[in-house]
Order: structure tokens, then C-alpha cells, then sequence
């Protein structure tokens, strides 16, 4: 499954559409109920349309008041973590494929890659 979307389309239009696509296999994703979101997607209205429309809850993971420097923010690392696994992977690195589609599968090789190692 593959969204592309010019650079002048913004984040809350972009994971609408992502959204939209997600839906459309939703059979694939029988558990998916909650998606952690940073503060770029916290309107109120953009949060309700996503309920009312898809029926899923965005969280939204904001820092700690009066935070200073990095402080580990709840399940956010997580994403932090996996895009500094895949800046380890040289096709990964650097956009070199002409479609979207081949991007996404070295992306599939990476992770398959990454987690052969953490069960090894």
C-alpha cells in the first residue's frame, strides 16, 4: 500500500488520505484502534473526524510541561527508534528508486533484516 502526496499537501490532509487507504484493507488490521500521533495533528476537528469517520482514537503525545533537552516521551520512541534502524540501510538512506512501490518493499527488507536479528 503505497500514498504519495506532493510536498504542498498537509500532514492532517496526507494521513487522511493514509487513512482512507488503511480503511479500505482494514480486514488486515483487526486490532488497530488507537494511533499515536504528535502535536502536528492535534486540531480538534481534524482528532473528531477521524473518530467519527474511521472510528479510530487518536492519541496525541505531547512533552511534559516546561521539559528541557530530550526526555523519552510515551511510545514515541518507538517510531524514533525504528527510523534510526532504517538511516543504518543505504538504500533506505538516499531516495534512489523510481517507485514508490520498490521503496516500500526495501523498507519490508529492512525490518524483515532487523528483526531476524533481534530473534537471532
Amino acid at each position: 500500500m503505497v500514498v504519495v502526496t506532493a510536498a504542498n499537501v498537509n500532514d492532517r490532509k496526507g494521513a487522511t488520505m493514509l487513512l482512507e487507504k488503511i480503511n479500505q484493507i482494514r480486514d488486515r488490521f483487526p486490532r488497530l484502534s488507537t494511533i499515536l500521533v504528535d502535536r502536528g495533528y492535534s486540531g480538534k476537528a481534524f482528532v473528531l473526524s477521524i473518530l467519527h469517520t474511521f472510528y479510530w482514537c487518536l492519541q496525541v503525545v505531547v512533552p511534559p510541561e516546561g521539559q528541557k533537552g530530550f526526555v523519552v516521551q510515551q511510545k514515541r520512541w518507538v517510531v524514533e527508534r525504528t527510523f534510526a534502524w532504517f538511516s543504518r540501510f543505504r538504500r533506505l538512506n538516499r531516495e534512489y528508486e523510481l517507485l514508490p512501490e520498490t521503496s516500500e518493499a526495501f523498507f519490508c527488507v529492512g525490518m524483515i533484516q532487523i528483526l531476524l536479528k533481534r530473534l537471532a
